[in-house]
């Protein structure tokens, strides 16, 4: 099975080189000889919409690569010193996104003008809005689905008294058929609130009040409002990039036009598409402040879980779950969907760009910051 698998896997890598190239070719043939259709000319637009695709993956990655050099050393620097640096850090980093966007949007107003930058900033907005309220608004039952989550009588008489300590009303309690250890908190507006823990957690946890503490972390998520904050903050990049991407796409294949009967060429192509290759770039780079930013929310959690128990709790929690993951492996975490929602998802430097690509802080972190707030008041 193994071999089938990496004989269909090397075909399909070559069929995509194939396309790719044919896309190259038929991009080289439209620029150098105008007037040649070739045979793929009525499905012109559609082979060179996936081109721009191609070249997005390209522009994504360079990105990465020049951001895991420039900033990788800095962000594996940094640990919140104590709950009002870290709200300070994540109010920063959040103006530092919205910033960002207003950046772009200026700078794509100075460019092109105001009609047109509104026009495509619409288009762009509908095309990440749409289907991202449409999965949150239908997430819970997905997530139940695909977790095999059913409501635990038993856990719910946790979850109501880690509610009532921290103040507010309970969500509803699941349990996950899950064999891996991990903790989920997940709601939209028409299916709930929900908490929800697996069959792994329960096993290795260590003691009532370590379970405590994560449910903690969880109820957290839902009285900072994580999943709506994080969902907006996560739109942002999204419209950007498909600006880009709209952009580049004219601009490299509207670049010459009829004009009197005569096809003559203009600059403005070759503007466009820079403007277009720009917005990519930053899409990339906001994106990577939404990540920075998802990961300080997570330490806001976790001092809420520490807050309703102690930092010892929640310090021992993280560990046992850790401890798990050192033993077993990473690759449960990193193929999840929904990894996102997790209490724990694999954030450890095993390459440059593990934590600035990563949702979570490294267990360490988080460890190294709860034990900052040992002995003073968590406000969380």
């Amino acid at each position: 099975m193994t071999l089938v698998r990496a004989k269909v896997l090397l075909v399909l890598s070559l069929l995509s080189v194939a396309l790719v190239s044919l896309f190259a070719v038929q991009l080289l043939l439209y620029h150098l000889a105008p007037g040649y259709a070739g045979p793929l000319g009525i499905f012109r637009f559609v082979w060179l919409w996936w081109l721009v695709d191609a070249l997005g993956y390209v522009i994504a990655i360079v990105t990465l690569v020049l951001s895991g050099v420039l900033l990788g050393k800095f962000v594996e620097r940094r640990v919140p010193a104590d709950m009002d640096a870290l709200r300070a850090s994540m109010v920063s980093t959040a103006a530092a996104v919205v910033g960002g966007v207003v950046l772009v949007f200026g700078v794509v107003v100075h460019l092109l003008g105001e009609e047109l930058t509104i026009g495509l900033g619409t288009f762009a907005f509908l095309m990440a809005v749409v289907p991202t309220t449409v999965v949150w608004l239908v997430s819970p039952y997905m997530i139940n689905a695909f977790y095999g989550c059913r409501h635990d009588p038993e856990l719910q008489k946790v979850v109501n008294e880690v509610a009532r300590t921290a103040g507010m009303k309970p969500p509803k309690a699941m349990r996950s058929s899950m064999t891996v250890p991990n903790a989920f908190a997940y709601s939209s507006p028409i299916a709930g609130r929900y908490v929800a823990v697996t069959d792994g957690l329960l096993r290795v946890l260590k003691g009532e009040s370590e379970l405590r503490a994560v449910i903690g972390h969880e109820l957290g998520h839902h009285k900072h409002r994580d999943n709506a904050v994080m969902m907006i903050f996560g739109i942002l990049p999204t419209v950007v990039y498909y600006m880009g991407r709209l952009l580049l796409y004219a601009g490299l294949f509207a670049g010459r036009y009829a004009d009197g009967g005569r096809r003559r060429e203009g600059s403005s192509g070759i503007v466009i598409a820079a403007v277009g290759a720009l917005l990519m770039v930053f899409s990339i780079l906001i994106q990577l402040g939404v990540l920075a930013l998802s990961r300080l929310r997570e330490f806001y959690a976790d001092a809420h879980g520490a807050k309703v128990t102690s930092p010892f709790a929640m310090i021992g929690a993280l560990k046992s779950i850790s401890g798990f993951y050192e033993r077993f492996g990473k690759a449960r975490v990193e193929n999840n969907a929904f990894k996102t929602l997790l209490i724990y998802a694999f954030a450890e430097p095993f390459v440059g760009l593990e934590e600035l690509l990563s949702t979570h802080p490294p267990v360490w972190k988080r460890i190294a910051f709860l034990e900052s707030l040992l002995g003073r008041e968590i406000r969380a």
